[in-house]
């Protein structure tokens, strides 16, 4: 049986699952500050699921 789909604990916080998205150079920031876009597209990420988003 896969683990994937299990709650993780790492040190005092616990990942609802053992998905995690990695950090992505699509449509860089500008200056090193996050914009709309990133709000969205990393919002839709957690919505869907990942347990980490970094």
């Amino acid at each position: 049986m896969s683990l994937l789909f299990e709650p993780l604990s790492l040190r005092s916080v616990t990942l609802r699952n053992r998905i995690g998205i990695s950090p992505m150079c699509q449509y860089s920031a500008l200056d090193g500050v996050a914009n709309h876009w990133h709000l969205v597209h990393l919002g839709s990420r957690a919505v869907g699921g990942a347990g980490l988003i970094m």
